[in-house]
């Protein structure tokens, strides 16, 4: 009897890197409508918390993968809010071609830290994604004040492609809803004390639109996607989950032009062809190496 290479490891990761492509567009709609960078950051986290509250207790076995997971949620609340910030401060497209160059910080953590020697094809994809974020991140077009954003901003995609390495091989297995409720908690005890020290003088929506966008950015860009990556990241491999995840940008970007009417010109036009390039050399190298095992156990 034939048994076949799981393949749905790598497919729930390709449905989250859609949803967590909504992000900016939900985030955008909220700046719209009066609230700042670490207020939409807490909303994000906030809704799914109330959720995932229920399920933090942890056995005492597992207690050191839950302090690891609360390490990569306080991180990932410093990233999150960089990265919001960057996308009310820059114009959206350098944002968000910042942010999606974590695959390439993916490959060289995986490979500088992890041990995880990169595959000559995921080298090749990589590359594409630096090239394609040049084409739209252009520094001499940009104030001092952005400047800085943008180097706050590579704060996420370094901490995203951390724990892309680290969530694909963790040290232990934990219950999907276990690692998603200390994440989420660490994200809390960054945020909340940061939007307290703001002081903004707005913590509400004021539109209908506003209240939708605050569950779209909790639900389907936040606790959804999450939940389909931890499940989907242990099943495949750190180099396919981050190279698959280029797919947010292409996401990002049309949901803006879409949506939002924001133009594309044809530089941002090309760096997403880019990128599906980059995706699809993974994609065909996954399809032959699973041609190649089901052939040699037929």
């Amino acid at each position: 009897m034939t048994n076949k290479p799981p393949l749905n490891g790598q497919y729930l990761v390709l449905m989250a890197a859609f949803f967590y492509g909504l992000n900016p567009f939900f985030a955008q709609l909220l700046f719209k409508d009066g609230l700042t960078a670490e207020i939409v950051s807490l909303y994000r986290f906030i809704v799914p918390m109330v959720f995932f509250a229920f399920f933090l207790r942890t056995p005492r076995a597992n207690g050191p993968e839950a302090l690891r997971t609360l390490i990569l949620g306080l991180a990932s609340g410093i990233a999150i809010f960089s990265y919001f910030h960057a996308l009310e401060t820059l114009p959206g497209a350098t944002a968000i071609l910042i942010y999606y160059t974590y695959p390439v910080f993916s490959v060289l953590i995986g490979w500088v830290i992890f041990k995880r020697t990169p595959s000559q094809n995921a080298l090749i994809s990589a590359a594409l994604i630096v090239i394609a974020a040049s084409l739209t991140v252009r520094p001499e077009a940009l104030s001092t004040d952005q400047l800085f954003a943008v180097a706050a901003c590579f704060l996420a995609p370094l901490v995203v492609a951390t724990q892309v390495q680290y969530l694909s091989n963790p040290k232990k297995n934990i219950t999907t809803l276990n690692r998603m409720a200390w994440i989420t908690l660490g994200h809390i005890l960054v945020l909340l004390p940061l939007a307290i020290w703001n002081n903004p003088a707005q913590i509400l929506p004021v539109s209908l639109t506003g209240f939708l966008a605050v569950l779209g950015i909790a639900l389907v860009a936040a606790a959804i996607p999450q939940i389909l990556f931890m499940v989907g990241a242990p099943r495949s491999c750190a180099d396919k989950n981050a190279l698959t995840g280029s797919l947010e940008l292409v996401v990002a970007l049309l949901a803006g032009a879409v949506l939002l009417g924001e133009n594309l010109d044809r530089l941002e036009v090309t760096a997403m062809i880019l990128m599906v390039l980059a995706l699809f050399i993974k994609q065909v190298t996954t399809k032959a190496k699973v041609k190649a095992v089901v052939e040699n156990t037929a």
